[in-house]
């Protein structure tokens, strides 16, 4: 009985093994399985049916009719009077300019304001939360704000300015408004990535170059910035994604005004599919050139990034 309850036993341990095998073999992929049923459900089917329906006229009310490549013919000015195109390019270079001016802000003003935070310990009490709370504000409550403040007639700051400047009625203030809004809305993130790389940065570093006699400036250029290289590149290629996604603060701020100055291409494309003219075929075949723009732009941001370890590397 004893040589065959040992029998039994042997003959278990191989599909106990077999099973844990298989476990571990299928473990990961049953983690790995959220994140992509969710990314196929919600980023890899919409972008398909975007480039099928780009193809089309569409107003998500009457059936589907192929157009073949006339949604791309009215955005490059091939096809029709040439209107479609300029609103979309114009859009395009709104979008562009305000990329090329709020992303060094996004970059430098929260580094200023994470240095401040890190060197003035009367500062860091408070200043942490009063910087970041902006962010946690959904884009409407703060436009929503930001109009409460820059009214001309009733606004806050004309008010204890004792004049009516119009600043989200004309040029340049609508522009300048929509970046004083965006800066104040965006510092807190960027803040909290530069103040932990400089917490990062090796004190022994630090403390051996002020024996040598550097001074604080001659730290921060020689040491603190090297050393939060690949933090500020990540913030650089984040915050230049998310200058071209750019669309709540012109169209709850500004509306797109005043005569369409401040009107994005997320805005043009927005309106195309839901602001009357109802065309989903030619908002994707907007959204499809426009996001071949941002790709070019990701991409050299990611071409940095490697080169920028293979210096490491070397």
């Amino acid at each position: 009985m004893k040589e065959k309850g040992e029998k039994t036993v042997r003959a278990a341990k191989p599909h106990r093994d077999v099973g844990k095998t298989f476990l571990r073999t299928v473990e990961p992929y049953l983690f790995v399985a959220p994140f992509v049923f969710f990314f196929v459900l919600f980023g890899l089917v919409p972008l398909v049916m975007g480039i099928v329906i780009s193809f089309t006229k569409w107003d998500y009310a009457s059936p589907m009719e192929w157009y073949g490549l006339k949604n791309f013919g009215l955005l490059f000015g091939t096809v029709g009077s040439g209107q479609v195109a300029k609103t979309f390019w114009n859009g395009v270079l709104h979008t562009l300019l305000f990329a090329v001016v709020e992303t060094p802000l996004l970059i430098f003003v929260p580094l200023g304001v994470a240095l401040l935070v890190t060197k003035c310990r009367w500062v860091k009490k408070f200043s942490m939360g009063f910087f970041y709370f902006p962010t946690i504000l959904s884009i409407t409550t703060v436009c929503i704000l930001f109009n409460f403040l820059l009214d001309t007639n009733s606004g806050v700051i004309n008010h204890y300015l004792h004049a009516a400047i119009p600043w989200i009625t004309q040029m340049p203030y609508a522009w300048i408004s929509i970046f004083l809004l965006s800066t104040w809305w965006g510092v807190g993130g960027n803040m909290i990535l530069y103040v932990a790389g400089i917490a990062n940065v090796p004190q022994e570093l630090l403390e051996a170059a002020t024996l040598d006699g550097a001074n604080a400036v001659q730290r921060f250029f020689r040491i603190v910035l090297p050393c939060m290289k690949r933090t500020m590149l990540y913030t650089l290629i984040m915050t230049t994604i998310g200058s071209f996604n750019m669309l709540g603060q012109s169209q709850v701020l500004t509306a797109g005004g005043p005569n369409y100055m401040t009107r994005t291409a997320m805005m043009v494309i927005y309106d195309t599919a839901f602001g009357g003219v109802n065309n989903f075929g030619r908002a994707c075949a907007m959204s499809i050139v426009f996001g071949a723009i941002m790709f070019v732009f990701t991409f050299a941001g990611y071409r940095l990034q490697i080169a920028d370890d293979k210096e490491e590397a070397a």
